[in-house]
C-alpha cells in the first residue's frame, strides 16, 4: 500500500511541481508569504520528459531487482531495502525545498537524487511484495486468490489515498510537505512489518532453495550482501544526482533521438523473432501472441499514461474544477482511477467467470482491443471537452476565457478505467497462461519491459506539445480551430492510435486464435 501511496503520490505532484513558476503559485491562502509554494518552472517539454523516464524506470529496475532478490538476498531482505531506499528518497525530495536549498541550484540536484534512490528502492520493493504473498500458502491452497484479492485492494487502497494527502499538502501547504508524506507512510509500514514478522511471517522471503538450481545462503550472507546494496544504492543516487548538476543527464537523455529509437526498435523486434525460433514447435505460437500482445500493451499504456502529464496539465490549466462551489485540487483526480477499480473490478471478474461457463467469454485479442477503443473513446470525451475551451480575449490573449466542465475529465477516467480492466488483468493472467514453463519468469519481466517503454514513450510524447503549439510539429487534423490552444487536436492522436490499434487487433484476431490453440485447449 505505501509502495503504491509513493509512486501514484509522485504521479500526481511531479509535473505539477516541475512547471510551476519559482515565483509561487495562482491563488495563495490568506496570510501566505510571498513565493509561496514555488517550483523550479520547468518547461512543459522538460517535466513530461522526466515524467516519463521516472515512471519508466519504475517499471524496469523491477526485472534487475527480482533477479537480486531471488539469487542473492531473498524477498524479505529486498522488499526492506527497497523500502528504506524509497523513504530516502522522499526524504531527499523533501529536504530539497528546505531552508538554504530552497530555489537554488543545488535543491534541484538533491531532487533529482532523490528520485533515482525512489526508482531503485521501487526495483527491490516491487517484484518482492507479490513473490512474499504467494510464499505464504503451498500448491493447490485455495486461500491462494483470497489472498492475492487482499492484496490488490491495498495496492489500490495506497493508490487512492495518495492524492488526498501527498496532493493536498502539495498543492495546498507546500510541495514538499507532500513529497516527504510519502516517507511518513513508509516508515511506518516498514516499522509495523518488521514488529509483526517473527509473528506471522517467519521464514517467509528468505533465499531458501525452494528451486534445486538455487545455491543455499546463510542468513548472515544474505544480511550482507542486503546491506551491500543498500550502500550501493544511495551512492547511485547520489552520482546520478552529481550527474545531473554538472549536466552530464540532460545529454545523455538527448541521445534518444526518433533515428536511435528507430534501431532499438528493429533490434528488439529481431531479439523477439530469434526467441520466437528457438522454442518447441508446439511453443512457438503461445511465445510469439505474448510478443504481439506486449506491443499492443505498449500502445495501450503510452496512451493511458498521459494521466500524469498531459492530462494533468490539462485539468490544472484548462478544466473548471469547482465542485458543487468547491474547487477540488488537481491531484485529485488521480484518486478517480483507483476508485474505480475498488467498484468495477469485482464485476468484471464476475463478469468474465460467467462468460466462460457460458463458452462465451471474449478470447484474449477482443479483450486487448475492447481496452484499446474503451481507452481511445475516453480521449473522444477529452477532445470534445477541449473544443469547449475558450482562450484569449480583448485585453488578455493568452487568458483562459472559457474552461471544459468537470465532468470531460472525469468521464474519460471513467472510459481508461474500463479499458484497463479489460487489457491489464487479463493481460498478465495469459502471459502466465500461455509461456512455457521454463520461460514464465523471464517472459513476465519482458511484458513489464514493454511498460517502461510506453511509460517512457508516453512523457515524451507529452513532451511535444510545445512543438505543437509552436507549430514546429504538425499534426494531420484541425479540432481545435476556435479555441485558442492545441489541446484537441493532441488528444486525438491517442484516439487514434488507441482506436486504430484496437481495430488492427480485432482484424488479426482469427490469426491469433490460431497462434493460442495449445493456450486454449
Amino acid at each position: 500500500m505505501w509502495e503504491r501511496f509513493s509512486y501514484y503520490g509522485m504521479r500526481a505532484l511531479l509535473v505539477l511541481y516541475l512547471t510551476s513558476p519559482l515565483s509561487g503559485m495562482n491563488d495563495p491562502p490568506d496570510g501566505a508569504p510571498k513565493g509561496f509554494n514555488p517550483g523550479p518552472g520547468w518547461s512543459d517539454k522538460d517535466a513530461s520528459t522526466l515524467y516519463g523516464w521516472y515512471t519508466g524506470l519504475a517499471y524496469l529496475l523491477p526485472v534487475l531487482g527480482g533477479i537480486v532478490a531471488d539469487k542473492l538476498i531473498g524477498t524479505h531482505r529486498s522488499m526492506v531495502i527497497g523500502g528504506l531506499l524509497i523513504m530516502a528518497g522522499h526524504i531527499a525530495l523533501a529536504v530539497s525545498g528546505l531552508g538554504a536549498f530552497h530555489g537554488t541550484e543545488m535543491s534541484m540536484t538533491i531532487f533529482i537524487g532523490g528520485l533515482a534512490l525512489i526508482v531503485l528502492g521501487t526495483g527491490h520493493f516491487k517484484p518482492s511484495v507479490s513473490v512474499m504473498v504467494g510464499q505464504l500458502y503451498g500448491p493447490g491452497d485455495p486461500r491462494r486468490d483470497g489472498a492475492f484479492s487482499i492484496f490488490y485492494m491495498g495496492i489500490n487502497m495506497g493508490a487512492f489515498l495518495c492524492a488526498f494527502v501527498c496532493g493536498t499538502l502539495g498543492e495546498k501547504v507546500g510541495w514538499h510537505w507532500g513529497f516527504g508524506s510519502a516517507a511518513v507512510g513508509m516508515g511506518l509500514g516498514l516499522g509495523l512489518y518488521l514488529l509483526c514478522r517473527p509473528m506471522f511471517l517467519k521464514g517467509i522471503g528468505e533465499v531458501e532453495p525452494s528451486r534445486p538450481e538455487l545455491p543455499r545462503q546463510s542468513p548472515a550472507k544474505s544480511t550482507s550482501f542486503a546491506v551491500t546494496f543498500l550502500i550501493v544504492g544511495l551512492v547511485v543516487s547520489a552520482l546520478f544526482g552529481a550527474a545531473y548538476h554538472v549536466g552530464m543527464v540532460g545529454t545523455v537523455g538527448g541521445l534518444l533521438t526518433p533515428t536511435v529509437a528507430g534501431v532499438i526498435g528493429v533490434a528488439v523486434f529481431g531479439l523477439a523473432a530469434w526467441f520466437v525460433a528457438i522454442q518447441r514447435r508446439e511453443d512457438r505460437g503461445p511465445v510469439a501472441s505474448i510478443f504481439i500482445f506486449m506491443f499492443f500493451n505498449a500502445f495501450f499504456w503510452i496512451a493511458f499514461e498521459q494521466a500524469g502529464s498531459s492530462m494533468t496539465l490539462f485539468t490544472d490549466r484548462y478544466t473548471d474544477t469547482t465542485l458543487f462551489g468547491w474547487d477540488m485540487p488537481t491531484t485529485w483526480f488521480q484518486s478517480v482511477n483507483p476508485f474505480l477499480i475498488f467498484i468495477f473490478a469485482p464485476v468484471f471478474a464476475a463478469t468474465w467467470t460467467v462468460l466462460g461457463r457460458k463458452k462465451m467469454n471474449p478470447s484474449q485479442p477482443v479483450k486487448i482491443a475492447l481496452g484499446l477503443i474503451l481507452l481511445g473513446l475516453g480521449f473522444v470525451v477529452l477532445v470534445w471537452g477541449a473544443r469547449t475551451i475558450q482562450i484569449g480575449s480583448a485585453t488578455d490573449p493568452q487568458a483562459v476565457v472559457k474552461k471544459a466542465a468537470i465532468f470531460f475529465i472525469l468521464g474519460a477516467y471513467f472510459m481508461h478505467t474500463m479499458g484497463e480492466l479489460c487489457l491489464s488483468p487479463t493481460g498478465l493472467s495469459y502471459v502466465t497462461k500461455a509461456a512455457p514453463v521454463r520461460f514464465v519468469s523471464l517472459l513476465m519481466g519482458i511484458w513489464f519491459i514493454s511498460s517502461f517503454i510506453a511509460n517512457l514513450g508516453g512523457g515524451l510524447i507529452a513532451a511535444q506539445v510545445e512543438k505543437i503549439e509552436k507549430g514546429e510539429l504538425k499534426l494531420p487534423w484541425n479540432f481545435s480551430e476556435g479555441t485558442g490552444t492545441i489541446q484537441a487536436d493532441f488528444f486525438f492522436l491517442f484516439v487514434a492510435s488507441s482506436i486504430g490499434a484496437g481495430v488492427v487487433i480485432l482484424v488479426l484476431t482469427p490469426v491469433l486464435k490460431k497462434l493460442l490453440r495449445r493456450v486454449d485447449d
